[in-house]
């Protein structure tokens, strides 16, 4: 799913202020700042889901100008942070400023990657407010909101209705937040290790599920790859690789079938066979919910691009 630029957003001023009492009177908090500030913020570009082919790399040494780049990782990653280039896993997060060197690219492979542009003069304060990292990778508890707010923030910037501007603002706040408590949770003194089990068993139960995605997959047949209970399973997942098994494999699922779609010649048919969906509707269902387009147009914009590859070879 991809959204290009909205265009500049509308710089407004709103009759509804803080005021506080004051022995003069009444006067303005930052209320009205804060606001002016807020109404500044506007989401220029996002992608769910995308995939990047094999060498694929963003490199951008001055960074994006003025815009945040918000990221979420499914895969292996080389990326560059503060503390130099270093590896990223799937469940990492990463809050680029905007004049910082952006560098990542798939470790060894392609890579997989949820991706959102933010213009703000009032991102320094969300960032402090919620105790955001930035420029370094950081693993939220859970990550089950991030592409769902995405999608709706994408919903919003197409339909146009009535507020949509106050409603993406809204959303990438509520975003930020959400990222914010999940790692508050993992700070807090009270929560419960996680080196109960080794993450690299996780890992690898991950991986050989990614490797037979056309396979019947539950959390109880995982489950029995790491030799626990599937509620242990479960919970042990979701706080080491930041996402539900569930979660993750259909993330994984439709992110092999864009790449069938876009790569192959299969038929939508063969590659919901081929990605594990038990039939062609429930795929095109899930497909265009996550996505944002159907599997069959996806084909179709392959097979034209093939023909105008062959009427000018």
């Amino acid at each position: 799913m991809l959204l290009d630029s909205a265009g500049a957003e509308e710089r407004g001023s709103s009759l509804l202020t803080r005021l506080r009492v004051s022995k003069g009177g009444m006067a303005l908090t930052d209320g009205f700042r804060d606001r002016e500030a807020a109404d500044s913020l506007a989401v220029t570009g996002l992608g769910v889901l995308w995939v990047r082919q094999h060498g694929f790399t963003i490199d951008r040494p001055r960074g994006l100008g003025d815009s945040y780049l918000l990221l979420r990782f499914y895969t292996p990653m080389l990326v560059r942070t503060v503390a130099g280039v270093v590896d990223g896993e799937p469940g990492d997060c990463l809050l680029y400023e905007p004049d910082f060197p952006q560098w990542y690219t798939g470790r060894g492979v392609g890579f997989i990657d949820d991706w959102v542009h933010i213009t703000s003069r009032g991102m320094p304060e969300l960032i402090r407010r919620y105790q955001m990292p930035v420029n370094t990778l950081f693993r939220p508890r859970d990550l089950d909101f991030f592409s769902p707010t995405l999608q709706a923030i994408s919903r919003e910037q197409r339909r146009r209705e009535l507020f949509w501007r106050e409603s993406v603002r809204m959303l990438v706040e509520q975003l930020l937040m959400r990222l914010g408590r999940s790692l508050d949770e993992q700070r807090s003194p009270n929560r419960q290790p996680v080196d109960l089990v080794r993450p690299d068993v996780l890992r690898s139960v991950r991986m050989e599920v990614h490797e037979r995605l056309d396979e019947h997959w539950t959390v109880a047949k995982m489950a029995q790859l790491a030799h626990m209970s599937a509620s242990r399973f479960a919970v042990l997942y979701k706080r080491v690789l930041g996402v539900s098994p569930a979660e993750d494999l259909i993330g994984a699922r439709l992110a092999r079938a864009q790449e069938l779609l876009t790569n192959s010649g299969m038929s939508v048919g063969e590659v919901a066979a081929q990605t594990g969906f038990k039939s062609p509707s429930y795929f095109s269902r899930i497909f265009r919910r996550r996505v944002g387009t159907t599997p069959r147009d996806c084909h179709r914009r392959r097979s034209r691009e093939g023909q105008r590859a062959k009427a000018t070879g």
